[in-house]
């Protein structure tokens, strides 16, 4: 849909080793937390902009947050926010990727597979960094009570799919195969975008300020990284989407149900409603 080791918290402020007291000192860490993500929320925000305006400026802007989200994550004596911060850096790097794979050297389906792999390593890296078990980002056995709702979000994807359709009004995707191209629409945009949002951000998100506030954070980031497809109710639809499958999420635990979901939903937007109109 995109146009394309945590231990115990450290008193955030206070300097390692000396016990002096910084000028966040007064400051919650989960209130912090929120105005750490709301800034980076905006300047991505903005950088979506400038992307419009000229693609240039857009990728140098976002070329700034990613390396300014690395460093601060180093500056950063809490554990939690440090983690959170560093996984902030998927957000700029999916867009950077996105506008410097040329399109004219690919075709359309493979430059969703080849954009994948770095997002899915990077990803995988931060998880092995942060010392992050897989079953905190969704790859966690299915319990039984949940499946009902697991499963029950998967059909949610025809409506939503023809939806977006309606907002968009995409091209056909050209493919040699549907089960092919279906299968690359499923793991490099459902299962990448899923493990990177509501898998990674969301956990690192909601150790850092309440379960609702870091639900919100990243719906919001994950609409604006719509602005692309210039249409604001796009963006709305994504962060609808987005709100929705971070509370089955939340509830469930896994990604498993959302991630085909999300992926059924590009199949309806780019392989079979086009094709029915």
């Amino acid at each position: 849909m995109i146009s394309l080791k945590g231990g115990e918290t450290e008193t955030v402020g206070r300097r390692e080793g000396t016990g002096e007291e910084g000028v966040w000192n007064h400051i919650k860490p989960s209130r912090l937390g929120i105005y750490v993500g709301i800034t980076y929320l905006f300047l991505i925000t903005l950088a979506e902009i400038l992307t419009v305006e000229d693609a240039r400026i857009g990728i140098t802007a976002h070329i700034f947050i990613l390396f300014a989200t690395l460093i601060h994550s180093t500056l950063t004596s809490d554990r939690n926010l440090s983690a959170f911060i560093m996984s902030l850096v998927l957000a700029p790097l999916i867009r950077i990727l996105s506008i410097s794979m040329p399109l004219t050297h690919f075709s359309r389906i493979s430059w969703f597979m080849l954009i994948s792999i770095p997002i899915f390593i990077a990803t995988f890296t931060c998880i092995y960094l942060q010392g992050i078990k897989l079953g905190d980002v969704g790859f966690s056995k299915p319990i039984l009570r949940n499946i009902p709702l697991e499963c029950g979000v998967i059909p949610l994807a025809v409506p939503l799919g023809f939806a977006e359709y309606q907002i968009l009004k995409p091209e056909p995707l050209p493919h040699h195969s549907f089960i092919g191209a279906s299968l690359i629409l499923i793991i490099c945009t459902g299962l990448v975008e899923e493990l990177t949002f509501r898998g990674l951000l969301q956990y690192n998100a909601t150790r850092v300020m309440s379960k609702w506030s870091g639900i919100l954070l990243i719906s919001a980031i994950f609409a604006v990284l719509h602005i692309g497809n210039l249409s604001i109710l796009d963006c709305i639809f994504a962060f609808f989407v987005g709100f929705l499958f971070s509370i089955v999420r939340e509830r469930t635990g896994t990604i498993y149900g959302i991630s085909i979901s999300h992926g059924l939903i590009n199949i309806i937007l780019f392989l079979v409603a086009p094709l029915m109109q």
